[in-house]
């Protein structure tokens, strides 16, 4: 791997691309350039609960503005600001692991990045994890969808607890209101370890016969260094990092019938994980094509998508820490497909019929050198075909769903050490057997949903869910691989996937003029049990050997979900609770050489505000509680015990004009020492708490 190489030429060439179409794309749309209106600016809030309120499911959603101006880009803390949802948040580790209702990794969550699964994982280190790890720059983030539960479509596909989608930077994000060229730029400066963050994007659209073709170009960068706690200590383990990425995408719209988009994004960076002891060298490619055919039929809905995503992991040795595994390199490779159609029939005059079917396909695969360690070679093909119908009728909403996932794995049970076994004496180590194992599970859905009042919609959802083993689990060579040799007797080529029977039961609300005429106020409510049955955990098999297990039983999760907002135009206010017990069982050395997230049982965030000045001044504050939590180690007895915390954040933005706007964002107001929920294992055998201490951060963006 050549990390300058791929940053300076790569992601400089594709943007660079992406702006020489955008100068040569031909006659553009007249600008209306006597016009002297001004263009209306946007005013976002929590007022409808950005779209969610009437989807009986539990989702959430959040937008550019709650990412990038109320968050500063920090979209883990986003996607902990939504009930049910926490990640896996060492500070020294830029890959962002989702976990929905205490489930996360081995493919239990599908996190996806514009509809593309992230699959990439490295364990390295006794602190490390299995765990699928997401690395996009915090710039090209527009929104990030989360779905808990079972997930409709192709993006459930082997998946157990749920899905979150990051959606990124395209055409409409950057051109103003009317415009049909133009280019935004953002920046940000900050203290505490925040150096700087960068975006310089333009975007144009132009005819093409009936219909348009829209371009965008983006660059993006941000530079951090270490950090210092709430206790005024720098936290050693957060060295210095500096992201770059790249994004081209194209918008084809030949006429009001078709559209086609394709995309790509590239990222880079080079981190030295505490609980690693090696320097990392990520890149992460992800290209993608959509097509769809909407040609104005109830019968005609057409959506095609094809991927590939590329990451690629290199131990450079620069770190000089230690060496043993210097020169590890590792490709994961996915790769995929799917296609479905949208149905829509009038029975009669009171009943309507959609119907949504298609089939998916994805292959993973993970291939390393002889520096590979515990992360075995292997390929995972998934795929599946599923279907989904809506009957409406007078008050009620009843959806059946029904898919078969079928899983195919493929890898090595182990290797030879050179000059053993008839493996060449001066060569790599050589591979022993080929394994290979396939299933498939038939997995129901069913939803019933009322409307008996206009502001009130209660629901309840029963479905069944699985994923396969990954090849990490079934042809895992055992912790100390250190001459790239492996013994397969810490293979589980009989592992089974892991089960889910779960409910959901919830209500959505909404209503107008709640307390003040204009107002608007939603909430929604749920709550969730699952049962999962075989469930995967590192552990000491009936032979003594260690190796990855179904454990015995049936594990419980259940909880309660609330999220809402209100908006009165000059006041507004947003929440969300998670009261629930996700406990995962804990296999033996729990938290060594294998990670797993433990989740607090309450974490809830409140955020209230003001507008000013015409509603262009906003200001803000927000509390974050987390609860007490737990870090896996060894047992239950040596497990580390984490106090819950409470803090509070401010922010502020002003919409200038309809080209310029400002805003300043403070994390930690009042300093406090913490240790975060969920952060790894080596943040506290450390002992030095890892939450950042005050930091403030201002930015601006301009759009022309």
């Amino acid at each position: 791997m050549t990390y300058d190489r791929f940053s300076a030429s790569t992601l400089l060439a594709g943007t660079a691309m992406a702006l020489a179409l955008l100068a040569t794309a031909g006659p553009l749309k007249a600008q209306d350039a006597t016009a002297t209106d001004l263009q209306q600016i946007d005013v976002e809030g929590d007022s409808d609960g950005d779209g969610i309120i009437d989807i009986p499911a539990a989702v959430s959603k959040a937008d550019r503005v709650k990412i990038q101006e109320d968050y500063a880009g920090d979209v883990t803390q986003v996607l902990r600001s939504s009930p049910g949802t926490f990640t896996r948040e060492p500070s020294d580790q830029p890959g962002i692991t989702v976990n929905i209702r205490g489930l996360q990794g081995m493919g239990r969550v599908n996190s996806m990045i514009d509809g593309v699964p992230q699959t990439f994982r490295n364990l390295s280190g006794h602190g490390g994890t299995f765990d699928n790890m997401l690395y996009v720059e915090q710039n090209m983030l527009v929104g990030v969808d989360v779905t808990r539960g079972a997930v409709s479509g192709a993006e459930g596909m082997g998946t157990l607890a749920g899905a979150a989608n990051f959606r990124t930077l395209d055409v409409d994000d950057v051109l103003l209101p009317g415009r049909d060229y133009g280019v935004m730029t953002s920046v940000r400066a900050g203290t505490n370890g925040f150096d700087y963050s960068r975006l310089l994007t333009g975007a144009a659209r132009t005819d093409m016969g009936e219909g348009e073709i829209g371009i965008v170009g983006a660059l993006s960068d941000t530079k951090k260094s270490p950090y210092d706690n709430g206790d005024g200590v720098s936290y050693p383990f957060a060295g210095d990092q500096h992201p770059k990425s790249g994004l081209f995408k194209i918008n084809l719209s030949p006429d009001s019938d078709h559209k086609l988009a394709l995309g790509a994004i590239w990222y880079g960076n080079d981190f030295l994980p505490g609980s690693s002891g090696y320097n990392w060298q990520i890149e992460n490619q992800t290209y993608t094509a959509k097509y769809t055919y909407q040609p104005g039929s109830d019968l005609i809905d057409l959506s095609v998508n094809a991927y590939l995503n590329i990451t690629d992991l290199e131990f450079d040795g620069s770190n000089g820490n230690v060496t043993t595994f210097d020169g590890r390199k590792g490709t994961n490779t996915t790769t995929g497909f799917d296609i479905s159609n949208r149905m829509r029939f009038d029975l009669n005059d009171e009943t309507e019929l959609k119907l949504t079917y298609g089939g998916a396909y994805s292959r993973d695969r993970y291939e390393g050198n002889a520096k590979r360690g515990a992360n075995p070679d292997g390929t995972l093909v998934k795929a599946g075909v599923f279907s989904e119908a809506t009957i409406t009728r007078g008050i009620f909403d009843l959806t059946g769903g029904l898919r078969y996932d079928y899983w195919s794995l493929e890898g090595i049970s182990g290797y030879d050490t050179p000059g053993t076994n008839g493996c060449a004496a001066n060569g790599e180590p050589c591979a022993m057997e080929t394994l290979s194992r396939d299933g498939g599970d038939l997995n129901p859905k069913i939803t019933l949903a009322a409307r008996p009042l206009d502001w009130l919609q209660p629901y309840i959802t029963y479905a069944h869910t699985s994923r396969p083993p990954t090849a990490a689990e079934m042809f895992y060579p055992g912790g100390h691989s250190f001459d790239g040799s492996s013994d397969p007797i810490n293979n589980n080529p009989n592992l089974s996937p892991e089960k889910s029977r779960g409910w959901d039961i919830g209500v959505n609300m909404t209503t107008d003029d709640l307390l003040t005429p204009g107002d608007s106020a939603w909430l929604k409510v749920g709550f969730f049990h699952n049962r999962i049955r075989d469930y995967i955990t590192y552990d000491i098999d009936t032979d003594g050997a260690a190796r990855w297990v179904n454990v015995d039983g049936t594990t419980v999760m259940k909880g309660l979900e609330l999220e809402g907002g209100y908006d009165a135009g000059r006041y507004f206010a947003g929440f969300s609770l998670t009261l629930a017990d996700t406990n995962q069982p804990e296999g033996a050395a729990a938290g060594v050489g294998g990670d797993t997230g433990r989740l607090p049982d309450d974490f809830a965030t409140i955020d209230v505000g003001m507008r000013f000045l015409e509603e262009t001044l906003t200001v803000g504050g927000r509390m974050r509680y987390v609860g007490k939590s737990k870090q896996a180690y060894i047992n239950q007895e040596m497990a580390f015990e984490l106090d819950a915390y409470t803090l509070f954040d401010a922010h502020a933005s002003w919409q200038i004009n309809e080209n310029a706007k400002i805003f300043v964002n403070v994390e930690n107001v009042f300093d406090e020492s913490y240790m975060k929920a969920n952060s790894g294992l080596m943040d506290s055998y450390g002992g030095v708490k890892n939450g950042r201490g005050r930091t403030f951060i201002i930015g601006a963006t301009a759009r022309f």
